[in-house]
């Protein structure tokens, strides 16, 4: 602005000496020709009346001391005399406009300008009582010749001028722009500054309202955006459409292991080098998403890229990052448990359908008939419980037809199951004994009873004959423990992490003779996570087991 002032003050003041110039040098000119004109005629009028005293002698002419020209002509136009030339080598002046006039009204004036010379003569002649003309004439500057004569001093003043208003042009746009640049933009209204500018000070104090309603409407928002992505479980990386990274919440930093905040306004790259990723990612730039598996640090992880579309183009890329290890691991455990319900129900089945064909076929002896029979009866069971297990376990899964839970005693339940593997104790001469104080759960009485039923039943199975078993109680007020130990066999220490999972056997040769199905233990790590129980198993091979289950806090 302060510019703007001085150059339209500079160019003012030079406008208007230019204009001075133009209006004063012509109005002088013509002055000027004016006066010469008329010192012409005063001087032709003095001399023509010393002439005629004169006598009309040419002689007289050459003693006059004068800057003008004279000549004196004939009426036929023949110069008889000439103050500057030699009048025997002029030419006729017959025909020379002032001449004429002279012998007509009895004076003529006319100019003659020189282009080459840039100078203008004043011709005035009159004519005498004689008969003769006396002209008389005078050479001054043309328009041209005196515009350059004062061009120095118009100069000169110009340059006057230019400085002069620099001065004040400085000088004024400083005091004016002043005030406008110590304008306080944060309050506009309490500007005391020109009058000219209350409309603009007022307008600017409404958008400045605004401006600060929608920033801060946008912190508020982007205070939301940035509260959601960083408590989503889910990582999450918005990029432009340059692939630079826009905002990384904590999770996806965590997941790719970075610091998010260092990776704002750097590329892609920066984060992953997977090139499958980038690939992603430049699929979705191109308005095409998709979703890829991504294996880091022992976990799964899906990511799903979605294109940013703004009037039909593609601004930028949401990338979404899901961890999965569970949904993967689920997908294992089920191939795996498929598999193994495959192969478990394959042997017995093959074994009833190879046993039914001999006596179909008429192959079995008479006296073997009965053992076959036997035999498909014996499959038939193991498969009945195969069945069985497999289906509470899915029932396990789903938590479906639990039952109702309500108070359990423990105690009371343990001697009825104690009671009941009394005589298969007695076959092997084992000693089962039971101790404790009462204690009661809240759950699942059926659950319950068939998790302590297997508990038992394996320490039977895998404990030689003449070994002993117990199973106790201890009710601490904080936490109740029952435990269920053997002198049995053991479990070899590599095996121990295993024994939970569905269809594992330590010794499977062992296993076909017990006609175990492989799934107590799955049975009963199922119904203790239903009751929000812990299991501890510890074993030593060759010196026994020893089952724990517990109940961190009472239930009442």
């Amino acid at each position: 602005m302060a510019k703007r002032i001085f150059r339209n003050i500079v160019l003012t003041a030079i406008l208007t000496v230019l204009l001075a110039a133009a209006v004063i040098v012509p109005s002088l000119y013509t002055a000027h020709e004016n006066r010469m004109s008329s010192a012409l005629r005063q001087e032709a009028g003095i001399i023509a009346d010393a002439l005629e005293l004169a006598e009309d002698d040419p002689a007289y002419l050459k003693q006059l001391d004068t800057e003008s020209r004279i000549s004196l002509i004939s009426a036929d136009g023949t110069v008889l005399f000439d103050s500057v030339a030699d009048a025997a080598q002029m030419e006729n002046h017959a025909n020379r406009p002032e001449f004429v006039q002279a012998l007509e009204s009895g004076s003529g004036e006319s100019t003659r300008a020189s282009e080459t010379l840039a100078k203008t003569t004043i011709y005035y002649a009159l004519r005498m009582e004689n008969g003769l003309v006396l002209r008389i004439s005078d050479t001054r500057s043309s328009m041209l010749g005196t515009f350059m004569k004062v061009l120095p001093m118009i100069v000169g003043m110009l340059l006057c001028v230019v400085l002069i208003a620099f001065l004040i042009a400085r000088q004024t746009a400083r005091r004016i722009v002043k005030p406008i640049n110590e304008l306080n933009l944060d309050n506009p209204l309490e500007n005391d500054a020109y009058d000219e500018l209350a409309p603009l000070l007022t307008r600017m104090e409404r958008q400045h309202t605004q401006i600060h309603q929608h920033v801060k409407a946008l912190e508020n928002a982007r205070a939301e955006l940035a509260a959601i992505m960083d408590n989503m479980r889910e990582g999450m990386i918005l990029l432009d459409k340059n692939s630079t990274i826009l905002s990384m919440n904590e999770s996806a930093a965590r997941i790719f292991g970075v610091s998010g905040r260092d990776q704002i306004g750097r590329n892609l790259l920066s984060v992953s080098r997977d090139a499958d990723l980038h690939d992603l990612a430049a699929a979705a730039l191109h308005g095409d998403g998709g979703n890829l598996t991504m294996n880091r640090n022992n976990r799964h992880y899906r990511i799903y890229a979605s294109p940013v579309m703004q009037q039909d183009k593609v601004r930028g890329v949401v990338l979404l990052v899901l961890d999965v290890t569970e949904r993967f691991a689920a997908e294992e455990s089920r191939r795996e448990f498929t598999a193994n319900v495959s192969h478990e129900l394959k042997t017995p089945l093959t074994s009833i359908s190879g046993f039914a064909e001999i006596i179909h076929d008429g192959i079995a002896q008479p006296q073997d008939v009965q053992h076959f029979a036997g035999m498909i009866c014996k499959e038939s069971a193991r498969l009945i419980a195969l069945v069985n297990d497999i289906l509470e376990l899915s029932q396990l899964d789903e938590k479906q037809n639990l039952g109702q839970k309500e108070k359990v005693a423990l105690l009371t339940m343990l001697r009825d199951l104690t009671n009941d593997f009394a005589i298969p104790a007695q076959k092997k001469n084992l000693a089962l004994t039971l101790s404790g104080d009462e204690a009661e759960v809240e759950g699942y009485p059926t659950l319950l009873r068939e998790m302590f039923f297997n508990l038992i039943d394996n320490a039977i199975k895998y404990t030689p004959d003449g070994g002993e078993i117990s199973v106790s109680i201890e009710n601490t007020g904080k936490q109740i423990v029952c435990t269920v130990s053997d002198n049995g066999i053991g479990i070899p220490k590599e095996h121990q992490p295993h024994v939970f999972e569905r269809f594992y056997r330590v010794d499977k040769s062992h296993s076909r003779v017990t006609g175990g199905t492989g799934l107590g233990l799955a049975i009963v790590k199922h119904v203790a996570h239903i009751h929000n129980a812990l299991v501890d198993l510890a074993s030593v091979e060759g010196e026994g087991t020893n089952v724990q289950l517990v109940w961190r806090m009472q239930l009442n």
